[in-house]
């Protein structure tokens, strides 16, 4: 245990300075109150975690796809700078991370193909975190079809992924989506436990089989509300591991007759008992309050760990979506109550 605090103490304590520069609920309050994009840009620049990203460049200039991709380079900064202060064995646990943004950013530049967009460059991601990455952003950032796109990772473990999904019969971006997460999924269930010892390695386990877990229930239940996915259409879209609940829980959810019934079985499951829930409302939001949940207990549980890294960064994560929301709001010129709603 002191070696352990030993080994810790000085990346749980700069991870613990990096957290307060994160915006609390005064400064969203204000930012859901900003009227223009040029005091939107003048409101991150105050703040330390941003400050760097935007200095010297002009707000009034840039294109709202430009101040995201900014906006989300941030993320990549903070990880970056918690990388370069770990020892080696905490760095493992990094690379699973790295791992997840990587797929992450492929995902982003598929959007950008399928949507016809090509006025983002894979140059502006923090440079030391690129070095990282086993993909070429600018590569990727110049492709203009799914074929282009698709050859620039050719020599990649993502090629066989992607050309399997192109030859089935039109494919979707959500085809192409779903797969790349649940190849992610799966690599790095199998990963952890030769690279993570310890409490690290208990804090990464909870948090990745709850979040799988929560995840094919949100990717059920979308399926079956929004899209109207055949059963056996749905099993596809599964990650192939499961944690707190049993492979036969997951085939009943599949396999339920309606929406309706689907929330009947979910209502005597492990996460809503365990979490004293009375009444799913909302799926999305249930699942975001759940996963915050996972993070900050385990924060708690094994404090000297990795687990404040892993839970600062999911919270960054949380941030940015807030930003990039609101960033839409304002854009879209919504009333400052209703941006809040957006992003609570």
């Amino acid at each position: 245990m002191a070696n352990n605090l030993l080994t810790y103490s000085g990346i749980t304590a700069k991870v613990k300075a990096m957290e307060s520069n994160l915006f609390k609920s005064d400064d969203y309050n204000k930012i859901c109150n900003l009227e223009t994009i040029p005091e939107f840009i003048n409101f991150l620049k105050a703040n330390p975690s941003y400050a760097p990203i935007f200095s010297g460049i002009d707000e009034g200039a840039l294109h709202r796809g430009e101040i995201e991709h900014l906006i989300v380079n941030s993320l990549y900064d903070s990880y970056s700078r918690i990388y370069r202060f770990c020892n080696q064995e905490q760095r493992h646990a990094l690379t699973f991370l790295s791992f997840r943004f990587e797929t992450n950013i492929i995902k982003y530049c598929l959007q950008h193909v399928f949507n016809n967009e090509y006025e983002y460059k894979g140059s502006n991601f923090d440079v030391f975190f690129c070095k990282r990455l086993k993909v070429s952003l600018e590569q990727l950032s110049t492709a203009k079809s799914i074929d282009e796109f698709i050859n620039c990772l050719r020599n990649t473990e993502y090629y066989p992924i992607l050309k399997a999904i192109q030859n089935t019969n039109n494919p979707t971006l959500f085809d192409y989506e779903m797969q790349l997460d649940i190849y992610y999924f799966t690599k790095v269930w199998k990963l952890k436990d030769k690279y993570l010892k310890g409490d690290s390695n208990k804090a990464y386990t909870e948090i990745l089989g709850k979040k799988i877990d929560l995840l094919n229930v949100l990717w059920i239940y979308r399926s079956k509300k929004y899209y109207d996915i055949e059963p056996s259409k749905i099993y596809s879209y599964i990650i192939p591991i499961s944690y707190k609940l049993k492979k036969k829980e997951i085939t009943t959810y599949i396999e339920s007759n309606t929406v309706e019934e689907l929330v009947t079985f979910l209502n005597t499951s492990y996460y809503v008992r365990v979490n004293g829930i009375t009444e799913i409302t909302s799926f999305e939001n249930l699942y975001k309050v759940l996963i915050t949940k996972v993070y900050s207990t385990n924060k708690q549980k094994y404090p000297n760990s990795m687990a404040p890294v892993q839970n600062y960064l999911y919270l960054k994560e949380l941030e940015i979506d807030k930003l990039t929301t609101v960033l839409e709001c304002i854009r879209y010129k919504l009333q400052p109550n209703e941006t809040l709603n957006y992003i609570q």
